[in-house]
């Protein structure tokens, strides 16, 4: 069981390695890095304008949704057995349960998009033939 599972199981390995998937998970990994930065900064709109709190409102849901998005789909991917490395499964096991959403970041910067370019590459030249 990991995280969105009840998602997850319903979601092909294909669709998870396809363009529209990377899309979505660069999105969410955007969004989310926006947010914190924002919230880091001290970057507060006025707050009591009934625009500053709609905006927030908007940022806070679009990066609760997305960080359980990313997370559920990067664990999907790790359990899929990317890396094949033992070891470096193991430090992104790690990666993943300590920095939470954001090892998931990282790991779909380091892991996940160069395997989904290669499946991508794959999909074409099979297309071709």
């Amino acid at each position: 069981m990991f995280p969105g599972s009840f998602i997850w199981r319903r979601i092909s390995d294909e669709w998870l390695m396809s363009k529209t998937a990377s899309v979505l998970f660069a999105i969410c990994s955007s969004v989310i890095a926006l947010v914190t930065a924002a919230l880091l900064s001290g970057f507060f709109l006025a707050e009591d304008s009934p625009a500053g709190k709609l905006l927030w409102a908007i940022a806070g849901s679009s990066c609760g949704i997305g960080i359980f998005f990313l997370w559920g789909g990067m664990w999907r991917h790790w359990m899929k057995g990317k890396p094949q490395n033992r070891v470096a499964r193991r430090i992104w096991f790690v990666i993943m349960i300590v920095g939470v959403w954001y090892g998931a970041i990282f790991y779909y910067i380091f892991v996940y998009l160069p395997s989904a370019r290669t499946s991508d590459r794959k999909r074409l030249g099979a297309a071709e033939i």
